[in-house]
């Protein structure tokens, strides 16, 4: 990794410029201020696209490569609107693929609507992951050593929220659909863990469960407050989420658990170069009776430079805070650090809690002025080790 060497790069999306000929150039520099910029293209091309580069890093999965389309719907009234910022498209549509060097693979598309003038939302998906990743935690046990699992399956997400009135409130709909299918991604000849009967407790889980198939399937409720700015890249405002999904044989699951989660984002524009933000995020959920959820399914710390699946626990809360310097209008850098918490229960998270850090800094291009839409990079450290990210929009 080299962190000075991407500092130097030019934005991220000049290599789709480079790519085309001089003949339209001009779709790509902006009229007011000179630089490139992607807003007149993405508007005004029905096939316009940006390209986002997937360059993996992630210590879960090690190295990969990947690319992302990113297209941008408006509506024909926007279209002939003489609004040249903060435009929220009508539809943003994603379609990428993308593999690692220990085999992982993944392909998917998905879908964001603001719809009969953003009083209707939508956020649908639909993905093939095939997954190498080290899981810590299995049948309710803490490993000493990892045991590398292959997840593969489809899987889709959907969310249908509706504003209350004329006000920044939402409530809607969620649902999910897995199919998961689960293998050793490798031989495991480790001892896991002293405990004789917690050994037996996670190979009797492992043999029960592997090379075997299950459902989950979840319906849920959600409620939201969003009076953010820009939903893109947000620079003032507040989002906060809370969602309780049911996952239940009776809509075609084989797993019975409830999942909650409420996120916090938080967004100060302190002045005219200065932003400050703050994300706060607590994800849970229970099992019925007797029933052992897969590593997969349960919560986990989702922060810059922590791998994926390392910290995982049935409670997790994440606070992280971000600023952002306005070098010009175009040009941003950003330092961010975090702390997150994992715990079996509620009463052990806000006493006894495995806590984790990590820290980062990155910089942004706003690479389409007009959705305020931003590409860059951020590089982080963890507890382990660093990793570096190519960054689309907000990363939360």
């Amino acid at each position: 990794m080299k962190p000075l060497t991407l500092l130097k790069a030019a934005p991220l999306a000049l290599a789709f410029t480079a790519a085309h000929s001089f003949a339209i150039s001009e779709d790509f520099i902006d009229p007011e201020d000179g630089m490139f910029d992607a807003s007149q293209f993405l508007s005004q091309h029905m096939l316009g696209f940006l390209p986002v580069p997937v360059i993996i890093t992630e210590p879960a999965t090690g190295n990969g490569l990947g690319v992302m389309g990113v297209f941008f719907h408006e509506s024909d009234e926007q279209k002939q609107g003489t609004k040249t910022t903060g435009v929220i498209p009508e539809n943003i549509s994603v379609i990428g693929a993308a593999a690692t060097e220990n085999g992982t693979k993944f392909g998917g598309a998905g879908h964001i609507g603001f719809w009969r003038g953003d009083t209707i939302r939508y956020k649908g998906g639909i993905a093939y992951p095939d997954i190498n990743l080290d899981f810590y935690r299995i049948a309710n046990v803490d490993l000493q050593n990892p045991v590398e699992l292959n997840i593969r399956g489809p899987a889709m997400l959907q969310k249908l929220t509706f504003r209350l009135g004329a006000s920044k409130w939402f409530a809607g709909i969620y649902q999910t659909y897995q199919h998961m299918e689960t293998k050793l991604a490798n031989h495991i000849d480790i001892e896991l863990l002293p405990n004789d009967e917690l050994n037996d407790k996670v190979e009797e889980f492992l043999q029960s469960r592997l090379d075997v198939s299950e459902d989950t399937s979840g319906v849920g409720l959600v409620l939201e407050y969003d009076s953010r700015d820009n939903p893109m890249n947000p620079e003032a405002g507040y989002n906060y989420r809370a969602r309780a999904v049911q996952f239940d044989d009776a809509i075609g699951s084989d797993l019975n658990y409830t999942q909650y989660q409420l996120t916090g984002l938080n967004y100060w524009q302190l002045s005219d170069k200065i932003n400050f933000a703050l994300r706060l995020d607590y994800q849970s959920v229970e099992a019925a009776s007797g029933e052992t959820l897969p590593p997969y399914a349960l919560p986990g710390l989702r922060m810059r430079g922590v791998p994926a699946a390392r910290y995982q626990n049935n409670q997790a809360f994440i606070s992280e805070v971000e600023a952002t310097y306005k070098v010009t209008p175009r040009w941003h850098l950003k330092g961010f650090g975090g702390a997150g918490f994992i715990a079996s229960s509620w009463s052990e998270l806000t006493s006894n809690a495995e806590d984790v850090d990590s820290y980062g800094i990155g910089f942004r291009y706003l690479v389409a002025r007009r959705y305020g839409f931003t590409m860059g990079v951020d590089v982080a450290w963890g507890p382990e080790e660093s990793a570096w990210y190519i960054q689309a929009g907000s990363p939360w």
